[in-house]
C-alpha cells in the first residue's frame, strides 16, 4: 500500500515482495534421524540437527533466533534436488527441512542496511520459554524485548552495514542496559541520534512512550563524531519533525523539501 502511495499504477506491474513470514517447524526425534540418514552422511552433521530444531518456539521469539548454521546456500540447493518422493514420511520432512533453511537464509547476517522499529516488553511479560531465551542468548539486552532487537539486528548486518531503529530511550539511561551500551561503544560506531522523547507520535497521548532514532555502523571507528540532536522538548509531531529538518538542514546548509 505504500508502493501504492507513491505510486498509482504500482498495482498494474506489482513487485512480488521478497518477505518470509517466520513459521513454528518441529520435528520428531525419529523422524529427524530418518531423514538425516536418508540424505546421507555427508550432508548430516550435527549443526545441521540443532539449525533444525531452532524453530521450535519461532512464534515465541521470531527474528530473535539466531541460527547455528548461517551460510545454508549451499546444503539448499543440494537437498533441493534430491528426489525423495518414493519415501512419503521422508518426503513430508524433507519439505519443512526445506522451509527451515529457507528461514535460516533469512536470518543469516548478510543485509546491508536493517531497519526496525521492534515491540517493546519487559521482563514481566515475557513467557517462561522466552525469558530463559533471553537470558541465554542476550544477557546484554534480556531487559527488554527492544533492547534484544538492537543486539540482533547488529548481527543481522554485514560488517560495516547499517541498522537504523526507532526504540525507547530507557537503553540510554538504565543501569540495567550497561552492557548493551558498553558493546556498542567498543564494537560499532553511532552515525547518528535524534532523541525524540515523549510525544513525537501524536497518536500515542501524554508522556507515555519516549522514543529515539538513530543509525549505527557495524564497525568500529574511534574517531568518528556522530550527529546528535535533542528534540525531547517538543510538545507534538509535527514540531518535532520540523525541528528535526531544520536541525539537519543547517548541519548540511540545505533545504530540505
Amino acid at each position: 500500500m505504500k508502493a501504492r502511495r507513491k505510486n498509482r499504477k504500482f498495482f498494474q506491474n506489482p513487485i512480488q515482495p521478497n518477505i518470509c513470514v517466520l513459521e513454528t517447524i518441529s520435528f520428531e526425534d525419529d523422524e529427524l534421524q530418518s531423514y538425516l540418514a536418508a540424505i546421507g552422511s555427508n550432508l548430516s552433521t550435527t549443526n545441521l540437527k540443532l539449525t533444525l530444531r531452532q524453530f521450535e518456539e519461532a512464534d515465541n521469539f521470531g527474528s530473535l533466533i539466531r541460527p547455528d548454521a548461517t551460510n545454508v546456500s549451499d546444503i539448499r540447493q543440494v537437498l533441493s534436488e534430491k528426489n525423495l518422493s518414493s519415501n512419503l514420511t521422508v518426503f513430508s520432512t524433507h519439505q519443512k527441512v526445506l522451509k527451515a533453511l529457507h528461514q535460516v537464509d533469512y536470518l543469516s547476517p548478510k543485509y546491508h542496511v536493517v531497519v526496525a522499529n521492534p515491540p517493546y516488553m519487559g521482563g514481566k511479560g515475557m513467557n517462561a520459554k522466552l525469558k530463559t531465551f533471553a537470558k541465554d542468548n542476550y544477557p546484554n539486552s534480556k531487559s527488554d524485548f527492544f533492547a534484544m532487537f538492537i543486539d540482533r539486528n547488529l548481527d543481522l548486518a554485514m560488517h560495516k552495514g547499517m541498522v537504523a531503529m526507532i526504540t525507547m530511550q530507557s537503553w540510554m539511561f538504565l543501569s540495567s542496559f550497561e552492557k548493551l551500551r558498553a558493546s556498542i561503544l567498543d564494537d560499532h560506531t553511532i552515525l547518528s541520534m535524534a532523541h525524540l522523547g515523549p510525544r513525537a507520535f501524536d497518536s500515542i497521548s501524554g508522556e507515555v512512550v519516549s522514543t529515539t532514532a538513530f543509525v549505527i555502523e557495524n564497525a568500529q571507528h574511534p574517531d568518528y563524531k556522530g550527529a546528535y540532536i535533542r528534540l525531547v522538548d517538543g510538545n507534538s509531531e509535527a514540531e518535532k519533525d520540523a525541528w528535526l529538518r531544520e536541525a539537519v538542514s543547517q548541519a548540511r546548509n540545505i533545504e530540505i523539501i
